[in-house]
């Protein structure tokens, strides 16, 4: 249950992140202070899936990473319920976003999560292993706006976009099919990444 619980607060924080985004007009700015969603995280020790995928394997206390992600769905979507109520406005800029997202190619969506993936690793890992409070949170920022001024693409923000956007059930299928697609190849850039700096390690 506890881990359930930090994955709901996760969801809900990177929903904060994914709202200052989209209400962003300078993208810039918008992908810096996205970052706030990953710093609370990682400061307050709850549970992102893109942050605990990476260790699904070759960690002895290996992370749950279905209940995480359906804690981080349970959180996003809770988040943007209470936004769409709050801010109606935001939903047509998400529903475009979306659509553009579904239109990427089989082969694209793939590559763009898989590249995710791997920054956030980079991201998570070093804010726990790096011993300097400035190169952790440095690293939070230089990942997090990287993988979204590239177009990459991060399952947990995609949940909270098409929180947003859904306006059918087949709106609901389309998102959810993509939302696994993206889940499955972050977590194979972060595990990739994983495995690649343990063998260096070994």
């Amino acid at each position: 249950m506890e881990t359930l619980k930090k994955a709901i607060a996760a969801g809900f924080m990177i929903g904060i992140g994914a709202v200052i985004y989209i209400s962003c007009d300078n993208k810039i700015v918008g992908s810096l202070m996205f970052t706030i969603g990953l710093f609370t995280i990682c400061a307050f020790g709850m549970n992102l899936f893109t942050g605990k995928i990476g260790y699904a394997v070759s960690n002895k206390n290996n992370p749950n990473c279905l209940v995480i992600w359906l804690g981080n769905l349970i959180g996003a979507s809770l988040g943007m319920a209470l936004i769409r109520i709050a801010k109606p406005s935001l939903h047509d800029a998400a529903k475009e976003m979306m659509t553009a997202k579904l239109q990427q190619s089989y082969i694209g969506i793939p590559v763009l999560a898989f590249f995710c993936g791997v920054l956030m690793y980079i991201a998570v890992e070093n804010y726990r292993s790096n011993p300097h409070g400035t190169g952790k949170v440095v690293g939070l920022f230089l990942c997090v706006s990287t993988f979204i001024l590239s177009g990459f693409e991060h399952s947990i923000a995609d949940m909270c976009y098409a929180a947003l956007a859904v306006e059918s059930v087949t709106d609901l299928w389309q998102y959810l099919l993509f939302l696994a697609a993206v889940s499955v190849f972050n977590g194979l850039g972060a595990l990739a990444v994983r495995w690649i700096t343990v063998q260096k390690e070994k």
